[in-house]
This record gives C-alpha cells, sequence and structure tokens, in this order.
C-alpha cells in the first residue's frame, strides 16, 4: 500500500518536535545551572554538640533521598539529659531540580500519622533575633503516641510561613521577586507526653543553640550583608 504524502508530512512534524523539545529542555538545564544558589557552607556543619544537646547523624536510604530530591539534607537525632530526645530535619532546594519541600502535613499521613492540629504561630526564640518567627506547629498521632512538629521555611533567606507566597517566590522570575530554588526547611519534633508547655519548651531551648548555625548556612546571594536572621524575615500568613 503507498503511503499518502501526509503520513510523512506528519513523520517530520513529529521527528522535528521531538528534537526541538530536547534541545529546548537541555537549554533550561543549562540555564537553570547558572541560577543554582549554594547554601553558604553545607548543612553538616550545623555541630554535633549545640549547649548541652548532643548529637547522632541518622542514615537516610537512597531511595528516600530520591523522593527528596534535595541538594542538601541533614537527619539529626539530639539528646539532652536521658529524658529529653529531639530529631532534627534539614531540607535544602537550591538548584535546577523544579522541586520543593513537601509539607509534613502532607508526608506524616503518608506515614500513618493522624493530623491533631496545625496551625501558624509566631515564635521568639533565642538566636533567631528579636523578631519572631512565624513557623508551623502540627500535632500527629500513630498508635497512641502524640508528636509535636515545628517546622518553618526560608525562601531566599527570608522567613516565608504562608504556603502560597512561598511556591509563588519560588517559582516566578526574579523580575517579580522570585527566584528559581533557594527554599530552606527546618523541622524540629519531640514526643508529646507532658503537653505543649513543655514541648514548646524543649523546643526554644534546642532552637537557641541551633538559631546562629542556620544563620551561617543560609546561602549569601539569597541576603544583604550585615542582615541577621530576624531581619531577613517576612512574616505573612
Amino acid at each position: 500500500m503507498k503511503l499518502h504524502k501526509h503520513f510523512y508530512v506528519a513523520m517530520v512534524i513529529l521527528l522535528v518536535a521531538a528534537v526541538s523539545s530536547e534541545v529546548y529542555f537541555r537549554y533550561l538545564v543549562k540555564l537553570g545551572a547558572g541560577e543554582k544558589v549554594p547554601l553558604s557552607k553545607p548543612l553538616r556543619s550545623v555541630p554535633l554538640t549545640l549547649g548541652d544537646w548532643q548529637g547522632q547523624d541518622v542514615r537516610i536510604p537512597s531511595n528516600v533521598m530520591i523522593k527528596i530530591a534535595a541538594e542538601d539534607v541533614l537527619r539529626r537525632t539530639y539528646y539532652q539529659e536521658k529524658d529529653r530526645k529531639l530529631e532534627l530535619y534539614i531540607a535544602y532546594f537550591g538548584g535546577i531540580r523544579g522541586t520543593a519541600p513537601h509539607r509534613p502535613t502532607i508526608c506524616r499521613p503518608g506515614a500513618g500519622y493522624s493530623v491533631i492540629s496545625s496551625e501558624v504561630v509566631p515564635l521568639k526564640a533565642p538566636g533567631f533575633g528579636e523578631e519572631p518567627l512565624r513557623v508551623h506547629r502540627d500535632v500527629y498521632e500513630r498508635h497512641y503516641e502524640k508528636e509535636m512538629v515545628v517546622w518553618w521555611e526560608y525562601v531566599h533567606g527570608r522567613n516565608v510561613a504562608s504556603r502560597t507566597l512561598q511556591r509563588l517566590q519560588w517559582a516566578l522570575p526574579k523580575a517579580v521577586g522570585g527566584k528559581r530554588g533557594s527554599v530552606l526547611q527546618v523541622q524540629l519534633s519531640v514526643g508529646f507526653a507532658s503537653g505543649v508547655e513543655e514541648s514548646m519548651h524543649w523546643i526554644t531551648d534546642f532552637m537557641g543553640e541551633l538559631g546562629p548555625y542556620i544563620e551561617e548556612v543560609l546561602p549569601a546571594d539569597d541576603t544583604s550583608e550585615g542582615e541577621g536572621v530576624a531581619s531577613r524575615q517576612e512574616r505573612r500568613d
């Protein structure tokens, strides 16, 4: 059977489209590589000893690292005395992968946790300057055990609590207030056996030791010279 000339035309169009798509993708990758924003210091520069808290690194499986798709990740368990334990998780996204941190309110239910409460609160913690951070405070339950997670994010070096604003600033062109990449998420989680007040006391005590090191790792390109953590905050819902 003789093929119609329209068939050949269609094949040529498809071939050109495929080649063009590949060329354009490689162009975007090359363009994005120039926009990569590195951390000022690697996350592992956060000390294992923070005041009277002693840390121990927790290995993250390779398949989980692939799903996270972050440029740098730190996961540690910190201990204070015998009965105090706190989990620290930090993930940084500052490159061309087109990804951003997942909310704990999405990840935790996927791991079998029930969301008891979730709210954004101002938190004034030693080590983070005079102005309070805008943090997410979530309480979860699994197997009749409760856990509190306090987490917050920096977009281009500024504390941003609003997920919508975070996404817009992360994705939009620099000319309209955005810049691809550069999101740092910090999570602190503790057992909830003693209630909200005691759990928050443990977390703020730890944050007082952690704060200066968070400031040190934030991308230099995202901050103005001489600014501290607190002065870079955008406290908006």
